[in-house]
């Protein structure tokens, strides 16, 4: 599987840019309207949570990902930065700027919005960048996408034993992308606050992080432009208190997670509706600790 990614990935990358979004769109159209992949889920959650035309609003959804696909093996195949394709938004940057200074870095409540590996990597063009990250099940295709990202000089390091790792970016003026918009791994790691019309639990984890190392919580979003560019925003800045604690972390994850649902109620097509986002963790989820749990 990873040698039929390469392949793929070099002749996508000989491809121009503007040439992608045709070629997602076909990907798109397969995944969600020949295959129904998860289409059933991705209308019903559009609906609950009011959003126009939801069946429009799903293809478009579909379409932005198949976009996002070829744009990844697009970028794999490519040596130079990510942020050819990607920038900061005129309001975002001096929230990034002032948020980054002195350096102190920042932790970053990110989302699966827009190209959200293309918006990684155009950070990593900006600073040091630490990605907490899952491992997919497919191997092959796993080892791809970590390559890959890490060749944009995206570091990675998986949830469990992620802290020390994440100390020492954020010591160095980086920043620690955490995601906002899954379920966590263990019930005690959440807090629940609506999110899209429905109750969720959100990870406590780039809060408690911020609070930890008294740094910046950024919340953060990418969109794809009608020009095929990403613009990347910055939906809020949470500065911890003196002396952070509970009470604070709980207050800046249900901001943070209002802060995402206002930019996804505005571009519905943009965030990835196909997670099952609002089931609580399994019974046997619910005994592991998060490595950022806050007692």
């Amino acid at each position: 599987m990873n040698a039929l990614l390469r392949l793929l990935a070099a002749l996508t990358g000989r491809l121009p840019w503007r040439a992608l979004r045709g070629l997602g769109a076909i990907v798109g159209w397969t995944a969600g309207s020949l295959l129904g992949i998860r289409r059933a889920h991705v209308v019903q959650a559009m609906e609950a949570a009011r959003v126009d035309c939801p069946a429009r609003a799903a293809r478009a959804m579909y379409r932005s990902l198949g976009v996002s696909a070829m744009e990844f093996l697009w970028l794999a195949a490519q040596r130079e930065p990510a942020d050819r394709h990607a920038h900061l938004a005129s309001e975002a940057a001096p929230m990034w700027e002032r948020a980054m200074a002195g350096g102190r870095g920042a932790v970053i409540a990110a989302s699966h919005t827009g190209n959200w590996d293309l918006a990684a990597c155009a950070i990593a063009a900006r600073a040091p960048l630490l990605v907490v990250t899952k491992h997919l099940s497919a191997t092959g295709i796993d080892r791809f996408w970590q390559e890959a990202r890490a060749r944009q000089g995206v570091m990675l390091t998986p949830g469990a034993g992620a802290m020390k790792s994440a100390q020492g970016v954020l010591r160095r003026g980086g920043a620690v992308a955490m995601m906002i918009d899954q379920v966590p791994s263990c019930e005690r790691a959440g807090v629940k606050t609506e999110f899209l019309g429905r109750m969720a639990l959100v990870d406590r984890g780039p809060a408690a992080l911020a609070a930890r190392e008294r740094v910046p919580l950024l919340v953060a979003a990418a969109r794809r432009e009608p020009s095929g560019d990403h613009v990347l925003h910055v939906l809020a800045v949470i500065e911890p208190p003196p002396r952070p604690g509970r009470e604070w972390i709980d207050a800046a994850t249900i901001a943070a997670t209002r802060a995402l649902d206002r930019f996804v109620r505005a571009y519905p097509s943009q965030w990835l509706w196909m997670h099952r986002r609002w089931r609580m963790p399994r019974v046997a989820e619910r005994a592991r600790p998060s490595m950022l749990a806050v007692p």
